[in-house]
């Protein structure tokens, strides 16, 4: 038989094979992003990333469903189920998902895979989840490419440690356990936690560190020029620094167990015996109300809404308008099933 009539069988071949391996180039490929992208709220990282929004849609811990993660329109419509796991310190960019993975999922069924703990990328639908470190972490922020995390093992015990999110270039960055949480166009502002608790700034271009305010201070968060934190040398009070002017200002003279900023309001609990609340401020430290009566275990906040839990009940959620009256309701995420 001539080989000429091989060809055509052979040709298509090739070109079966040059379109498998497009398709499967195409299926892997992690587009970079650039170093102005984060992926949550330093306030929300802070408070455990419960939530987290991107483009109008809000991605959150499901404590109704075993907190899997589940997606809605911010304004709380079309909720749905689009993860299997328990998940928390969610973010987002354009094209993944990023998030710390509590525990293994629940199913049954062939293909299904039981997945562990560790830090993941899955698509925005919740599919194709890869697995980007398999250890206990804390808080994971992302920060252009590469995500922070605060990663534990037995050994070292916690240090914070990148990793980029195509699973390249995993490093340790500082061997302290501090907290990634506030990024700003490149640059990480943690408060020390070891040695002292001043505010420092890690370049992440080159993973240098320097030296802020000589101030004990805990959780700062970056807004628009001023660091807010909880100030330690004064029984963890609201204040914010500016830095351009290195000028202190004291918003609010209730004691906090955790706050959190977003636009123009302050939301944070009042740690208090005889009148415990979670409390609302503008970021000036006027109009101080009152949101609710109690103790609360954490506040994270959308464009439309706050939301919070009982301390030591994750069920049920409360939920108020970011902005505006106060109106508490509970939040049924179950809605939407």
């Amino acid at each position: 038989m001539s080989k000429k009539k091989y060809l055509p069988a052979i040709l298509i071949l090739i070109i079966v094979a040059i379109m498998f391996a497009i398709l499967f180039f195409l299926s892997e490929y992690v587009p970079l992003n650039d170093l102005s992208v984060t992926g949550n709220t330093a306030g929300n990282l802070n408070n455990r990333g419960l939530f987290c929004e991107r483009d109008g849609i809000v991605y959150f811990s499901n404590p109704y469903d075993n907190n899997k993660l589940y997606s809605m329109n911010a304004d709380e419509t079309k909720i749905k189920c689009v993860g299997n796991v328990s998940v928390e310190s969610i973010n987002a960019d354009d094209h993944f998902l990023y998030y710390y993975q509590t525990g293994a999922g629940s199913g049954s069924g062939l293909g299904y895979l039981r997945q562990t703990t560790g830090v993941y990328r899955s698509k925005k639908n919740g599919k194709d989840a890869v697995c980007l470190k398999r250890d206990p972490a804390g808080i994971i922020a992302l920060c252009g490419s590469n995500l922070y995390y605060q990663h534990y093992t037995v050994k070292t015990g916690t240090y914070l440690d990148s990793i980029r999110i195509d699973k390249k270039n995993e490093t340790t960055v500082l061997t302290d356990m501090v907290s990634p949480a506030c990024v700003v166009n490149g640059t990480i502002y943690f408060a020390g936690y070891n040695d002292d608790h001043y505010l420092y700034a890690l370049d992440t271009t080159t993973n240098s560190v320097s030296l802020v305010w000589e101030h004990n201070l805990y959780h700062p968060i970056y807004q628009d020029g001023y660091v807010y934190f909880m100030d330690l040398e004064s029984n963890y009070e609201l204040h914010r620094y500016n830095l351009a002017s290195g000028e202190e200002e004291i918003l609010s003279k209730d004691r906090l167990d955790f706050f959190n900023v977003y636009g123009n309001v302050i939301y944070y609990q009042k740690s208090s015996v005889s009148d415990p609340a979670l409390k609302r401020i503008n970021i000036d430290g006027t109009n101080d109300e009152i949101i609710q009566s109690g103790i609360f275990s954490y506040v994270n906040i959308t464009s439309q809404y706050a939301y919070f839990a009982e301390y030591d009940k994750p069920a049920p959620i409360y939920h108020q308008p970011t902005y505006g009256p106060v109106d508490v309701s509970v939040f049924q995420a179950s809605d939407g099933l």
